[in-house]
């Protein structure tokens, strides 16, 4: 089937744009898997290592264990947070061989990805950094906005509130909740919305890293509901599957008399180390459908803002033009002129330079 015809690149809206990347993650899902699997598997020893040394870390049963578990700590921080680089790295370089497979009809594979990513793999990880560095500078400053929102409501209930009615205390409180979640929310999407194509930037249009985050700004600057809506599907599926694994664990250790409590540190090693082998399986089988959706997207908003379907239709229809230029004409001694022997323009030009220069020896001598 010629996939160029049948993806039609057209205006999509958000539900087509998780519709189509549902389907295109049945289609590809052994090429997904292959490209995150590896990353995902570095990440989860870092996690189960970092476990193993918190849970065993001690100060008062010696210095050697107190090092080894304190250096099984660091290891896995370090190792946990390289594999979730070079996973949504590898995500992110995926894309540009999703636009080859529209384009083109190249087939997806897991060769092809790591190849492309491999070409552009210091630019990928330098964004993913600095794409984490940004948005949680953000974060840090909305949760300060927070605070100090929330000191001075605090202070200011104490006054005008506090002799009020019980029940219009609680409404009181309730509006002031959600009015400040959904101010974070908002605040949240509009600084994603923003970076939200930097690796599709960087892939696609072979950008650098800083130009990568300039050019998502230009252009995911007015579709927040439609990134919105595809998070909140993402957030969707990844809760319930997560649930439907993490349910029947939760379920067995109650029974057993374990203390399910994710708070409460009380749970045996192996339910611990069972909890996040089922949150990153969960990652791994989820992830790729929020790498296609936003792909999709980013072709979805060059078609409507700069006529990307029109560009990929003139270069898979017409083919560049080669210009083949005709011999030139050039005079040999001894030969008549516009002789065009074997040898090349240079080439005969030299030789033609050499017998001169052999007659003039021969009349001087």
């Amino acid at each position: 089937m010629d996939v160029f015809r049948s993806f039609t690149l057209a205006p999509m809206s958000a539900g087509d744009i998780i519709d189509r990347a549902v389907r295109l993650y049945r289609r590809h899902f052994l090429v997904l898997l292959r490209v995150v699997v590896a990353p995902s598997l570095v990440a989860y020893a870092g996690g189960i290592t970092y476990t193993i040394g918190l849970r065993n870390f001690s100060i008062d049963q010696g210095d050697a264990r107190m090092v080894i578990t304190g250096l099984m700590v660091m290891a896995g921080v370090v190792l946990y947070l390289a594999g979730k680089i070079v996973f949504f790295a590898l995500l992110g370089g995926t894309s540009r061989a999703l636009v080859n497979y529209f384009a083109s009809g190249t087939e997806l594979r897991a060769r092809e990805v790591f190849r492309t990513v491999r070409a552009r793999w210091w630019q990928l990880i330098g964004a993913t950094i600095m794409v984490i560095i940004l948005v949680m500078g953000v974060l840090a400053m909305a949760y300060m906005v927070f605070a100090f929102l929330f000191i001075i409501y605090v202070t200011l209930s104490t006054w005008v509130i506090s002799g009020l009615p019980n029940w219009l205390q609680v409404i009181a409180h309730t509006v002031f909740g959600l009015t400040v979640a959904a101010g974070l929310l908002l605040l949240f999407l509009l600084v994603y919305s923003r970076v939200i194509f930097v690796p599709q930037a960087l892939m696609v249009e072979e950008k650098g890293v800083f130009s990568a985050i300039g050019r998502s700004m230009t252009l995911a600057g007015r579709d927040v509901r439609r990134i919105a809506a595809i998070l909140a599907f993402q957030i969707y599926i990844a809760w319930s599957l997560l649930l439907l694994l993490v349910i029947p664990l939760g379920w067995y250790g109650y029974l057993n008399g374990i203390d399910i409590n994710p708070f409460g540190g009380g749970a045996p090693l192996w339910y611990n180390i069972a909890q996040q082998t089922l949150t990153q399986l969960s990652e791994i089988l989820l992830a790729p459908i929020a790498m296609l959706s936003f792909t999709l997207l980013y072709l979805d908003v060059r078609v409507r803002k700069e006529g990307f379907d029109v560009e990929l239709l003139a270069n898979r229809l017409l083919a560049p033009a080669t210009f083949v230029l005709p011999p030139l004409p050039v005079a040999v001694a001894g030969h008549p002129a516009g002789f065009t022997g074997g040898g090349s323009f240079i080439t005969l030009g030299l030789e033609a330079v050499e017998e001169a220069k052999t007659e003039s020896q021969e009349v001087d001598a």
